[in-house]
């Protein structure tokens, strides 16, 4: 009896908070099936269904200027019982002091530069070599200011995202600009991130859309050095295109392709503890190529959608990659609608 008043009490604070605390609450998942298309004669192609993402999303206010957003990847690997905040993807507080300026604090994504990078994890189906490997979520603090309605500069300080659990006072500076014009916009950053105390790696990453008519092209632009470089352009760098047709607002294809270079540090007795950039190492030359398409088929909503891509890229095994499944939003409260 005691359990049983205590569920029925549990239950009550819940959806009286739900009721007057959350805008949105919902679990997103993606579900592919994966085929392998390999060169070598010695591997075995290979096909599988796979749970690629389970996420569960939370967002409302507190009150008129503090809002919360909150999104846990539950379907993470990497559970560790000394830190359950490593498979959050972010936890913040933002409070808005008017129109122009706001302020968040927690667990953030790291303000870097880039249409790519910028997508969540879920909407991206092939990736360059940096995406792969950048820890792009960290605890810290930001202020926002809003230059007009479509303009916006971010300022960030935040743990470096090569932060381990055992080290401390290493962080990132970032400052990010989000622009919006006529057939154009931009993510612009400019980022200084320690990779070992004391030593800086500098990113200047520029992020486009274009649009015209039904057509998108996204260009990002990345350029990596360290403080410690002779040559500070053009050794490492990321070039990323994705050029998009939506044929309506349902159905859309696209190809995409990238390169991710580092002659930074051309040394053959270079060992990883001396690396200047740990996404992209030296002496990578990773370049990849696809093409794919999305459909929504509900009406007046984008909670269920198709998708179907192929890629290949220049790794070992030179393999072909085919891909076709569903991700879907099972939404419990919305209010926003």
């Amino acid at each position: 009896k005691k359990a049983l008043l205590f569920a029925i009490i549990l239950y009550c604070g819940i959806n009286t908070y739900c009721q007057n605390y959350v805008n949105q609450l919902y679990l997103q998942t993606r579900i592919d099936n994966v085929t392998s298309l390999y060169d070598c004669d010695s591997i075995n192609n290979d096909s599988r269904f796979v749970g690629q993402y389970l996420n569960l999303i939370l967002k409302g206010n507190i009150n008129e200027r503090l809002s919360y957003t909150f999104r846990q990847r539950l379907n993470k690997s990497n559970y560790d019982n000394n830190n359950i905040f490593k498979n959050t993807d972010f936890l913040y507080l933002d409070y808005s002091f008017n129109d122009k300026f706001s302020l968040s604090f927690g667990k953030q994504m790291v303000d870097i530069g880039g249409f790519e990078y910028d997508y969540a994890p879920i909407d991206v189906y092939f990736y360059s070599n940096f995406w792969k490997n950048i820890s792009c979520y960290a605890f810290g603090i930001s202020t926002k200011y809003n230059i007009n309605k479509d303009n916006s500069l971010i300022f960030q300080i935040c743990n470096s995202p090569f932060s381990k659990q055992d080290i401390n006072n290493m962080y990132a500076y970032n400052l990010l600009w989000y622009g919006s014009f006529p057939h154009w916009k931009t993510i612009y950053s400019t980022n200084m991130i320690e990779y070992k105390r004391g030593h800086y790696i500098n990113y200047i990453a520029l992020g486009n859309r274009i649009s015209v008519g039904h057509w998108d092209l996204d260009l990002d632009l990345m350029n990596r050095a360290s403080t410690k470089q002779k040559q500070f352009f053009f050794k490492d760098y990321s070039i990323i295109g994705k050029l998009q047709y939506n044929i309506n607002n349902k159905f859309s294809c696209y190809v995409k392709a990238g390169q991710d270079k580092n002659n930074a540090q051309e040394n053959a007795n270079l060992t990883a503890a001396n690396y200047y950039d740990l996404c992209v190492i030296p002496n990578t030359d990773y370049q990849f190529d696809g093409l794919g398409c999305e459909y929504f088929p509900l009406k007046d909503s984008k909670d269920l959608r198709l998708h179907l891509f192929m890629y290949s890229n220049n790794d070992d095994n030179k393999g072909y990659y085919v891909n076709c499944g569903l991700t879907w939003n099972m939404k419990v409260i919305n209010k926003n609608n």
